[in-house]
């Protein structure tokens, strides 16, 4: 899928898992930050907020966890006594996460690691949660697995992802919307829609569902001459190649694909929107 960022002319393909290995990696981790003050990112962490009821002394595991925004604003409910512990593969987000950390009371761990396969003990962690990191594993189900199996009896799961099968652009012109919409549903390296597929994994995972919801992500305004991508997202230029890629676009089309969208955006004409889906679940008693 087109997550690509643009520093100058060039076009980078930025995962996850390639985080550190690029030599632009401050350009993801400053989208990270982006993302972050999405409308959509906002309400759904206030969202978890209010169905995680944490409380002092409590354990919080966050896997994928990023900069760590996020879990550091829950943790203001976690008291000194309390802890929070938070993984990523990249360990430049880790970095990042350690220097945020500053003046957290509770007790904090962050460490490089690999969410199919978390280096915790079984039934220790009052909540875990995971946002807009099952999109990029090789195994989400394995990873919920996992996180289930650290989480204590009756513990929560808090789980937030995008589904790019919900992307659209709009710019006024029917065919550049239908060949995104096309290429968007296609299924390729990675699980791309499985921010809607969450609570089918809540409950082939054996967990039972608390709550469900959903935010869309719009963008409405963006000026290509001013900025490489809207705010937090991927360039045109890798737009184009994600179409280029799934056959919805012929490569010598690719120039003005661009151009007619930055033009569209120019004049006012722009706008895209994605669904983010977010699910809360409970670990059970049958479940250990």
């Amino acid at each position: 899928m087109p997550y690509g960022f643009v520093v100058g002319d060039d076009t980078h393909q930025l995962g996850y898992e390639r985080v550190d290995a690029d030599p632009n990696a401050a350009v993801l981790l400053a989208t990270m930050d982006a993302t972050a003050g999405w409308s959509a990112t906002i309400g759904l962490r206030a969202w978890e907020a209010q169905q995680l009821p944490l409380a002092a002394g409590q354990r919080l595991l966050d896997v994928g966890c990023g900069l760590g925004d996020a879990a550091l604003t829950l943790a203001t409910h976690l008291g000194e006594h309390g802890e929070l512990v938070g993984i990523d593969a990249s360990g430049q987000m880790i970095a990042a996460a350690r220097q945020r950390a500053a003046g957290v009371r509770c007790r904090m761990r962050f460490s490089v690691g690999d969410a199919h396969r978390l280096e915790e003990p079984d039934n220790s962690f009052d909540a875990v949660r995971s946002e807009r990191t099952l999109q990029w594993l090789r195994d989400p189900e394995g990873a919920v697995g996992e996180m289930a199996r650290v989480a204590r009896t009756g513990g929560l799961l808090s789980l937030i992802d995008s589904d790019w099968s919900t992307f659209s652009l709009d710019i006024g012109d029917g065919d550049t919307r239908r060949r995104v919409r096309q290429a968007m549903r296609v299924e390729r390296a990675r699980p791309h829609d499985i921010g809607g597929r969450l609570v089918d994994l809540v409950w082939a995972s054996g967990l039972e569902l608390v709550a469900e919801t959903s935010a869309k992500q719009t963008w409405t305004e963006w000026d290509p001459d001013a900025s490489p991508a809207p705010e937090g997202c991927f360039s045109m230029w890798s737009l184009a190649d994600d179409l280029i890629d799934t056959g919805n676009l012929a490569p010598d089309a690719r120039d003005a694909f661009v151009e007619r969208i930055h033009a569209a955006a120019r004049q006012g004409r722009f706008s895209m929107a994605l669904t983010i889906f977010g699910v809360i679940a409970r670990i059970p008693e049958a479940q250990r």
